[in-house]
C-alpha cells in the first residue's frame, strides 16, 4: 500500500471517530431552542386566555342594539383551529379577528349601518365605531311597500306609512322587487335630488312632496304645493344650469303669490323655461 493511500485513509478514520452525534452538536441546540420559541409564540398569539376576545364595545350605535351587534360579533370571532369528529379546537384570538371579514358580516346582518370602522385594543376588547344611515326620503315601490332610503340610494328600513315630514321617491313603471340593504336609485341621481330640495327649501320655504324618476334621462318633482318641476337627467344636460334658471324664476318671475296658479315648470330645455 503506497504512502498516499495510507495516509488519505489515516484522515478519514480521524474524521469519523472525531464526530459527534447530532444531538450534542450546538446547531442541534439552536434549532431546538428556535422550535421551542416558535411554538411558545403560536400558542400565545392564539391560545393565551390574555389574547381572548373579551370585550365589545359599540360607539354610535342609536337605533341598532348593542346586544345584537355583539352577538354576531362574538360568533363570528371564533375560529376554528383543528377539529376531528364531533372534536374541535377554537380560539378567539384578538390576533385572529378578521376586521374586513367582519365588517362586511356585520353590514349584511343590519343594513342600518353605513360603516363600522374596527379598533383591536389589546389585549382583550374590540372597539367598533358605528356609523348608521340617515334617511334623505321614503322609497315607494309600485306595491306600496315603503322604505327609508338615504343619500346614497340605498333602502335600510321598512316604513308602514308615509311621513309628512319626508317625500317620497318613486320609479315610473318599476314593479321588482326590492329588499332591504339594496340601492334602488343610483347614488348621482340622489345627490341631484337632495341639491333640488335644499334650493327649494332654504332659498324659497317650498317643500318637495313626491320624485317621480320615469327614466333615466327625466326628474319629476311635486311641491307641496302641488305643482310640478321637470328635469332632465341626460348626459349631456347640465343640472346645475337647470337648477339656476329654476330659481331665477321663482325669484323674479313667479312671485310667491302666484305659484298657488301654476301647474308646472319645465327645464329640460336648455336655453329655456317653460312654465303654465
Amino acid at each position: 500500500m503506497s504512502y498516499r493511500r495510507r495516509h488519505v485513509k489515516t484522515k478519514i478514520y480521524k474524521l469519523r471517530k472525531s464526530g459527534k452525534p447530532i444531538i450534542k452538536k450546538p446547531v442541534f441546540g439552536i434549532a431546538v431552542l428556535f422550535l421551542i420559541v416558535v411554538f411558545a409564540f403560536f400558542y400565545a398569539v392564539i391560545f393565551f386566555p390574555y389574547f381572548q376576545v373579551k370585550n365589545i364595545i359599540t360607539l354610535g350605535s342609536e337605533k341598532t342594539q348593542d346586544k345584537d351587534i355583539q352577538e354576531l360579533v362574538y360568533s363570528q370571532i371564533s375560529q376554528k383551529i383543528i377539529s376531528a369528529g364531533n372534536w374541535k379546537l377554537e380560539s378567539k384570538s384578538i390576533f385572529l379577528v378578521s376586521s374586513k371579514n367582519l365588517n362586511k358580516e356585520i353590514l349584511n346582518k343590519f343594513p342600518i349601518i353605513k360603516n363600522v370602522k374596527i379598533n383591536k385594543r389589546l389585549p382583550q376588547t374590540l372597539e367598533l365605531e358605528i356609523t348608521e344611515r340617515e334617511p334623505l326620503g321614503l322609497f315607494c315601490n309600485s306595491k306600496d311597500e315603503c322604505f327609508l332610503i338615504d343619500q346614497s340610494g340605498i333602502i335600510f328600513e321598512s316604513s308602514l306609512k308615509i311621513s309628512n315630514n319626508m317625500f317620497v321617491i318613486r320609479k315610473l313603471a318599476d314593479s321588482k322587487q326590492v329588499f332591504v340593504g339594496e340601492r334602488v336609485v343610483a347614488e348621482n341621481i340622489m345627490a341631484i335630488i337632495s341639491k333640488i330640495e335644499n334650493g327649494l327649501k332654504n332659498n324659497f320655504q317650498i317643500n318637495i312632496e313626491e320624485v317621480l324618476v320615469s327614466n333615466p334621462l327625466r326628474l319629476d318633482v311635486k311641491t307641496d304645493e302641488k305643482w310640478q318641476i321637470y328635469f332632465d337627467l341626460s348626459p349631456d344636460s347640465d343640472i346645475n344650469m337647470q337648477i339656476a334658471k329654476m330659481n331665477i324664476l321663482l325669484r323674479d318671475e313667479i312671485l310667491e303669490k302666484d305659484r298657488k296658479n301654476i301647474k308646472y315648470i319645465d327645464l329640460r330645455f336648455k336655453d329655456k323655461a317653460y312654465y303654465k
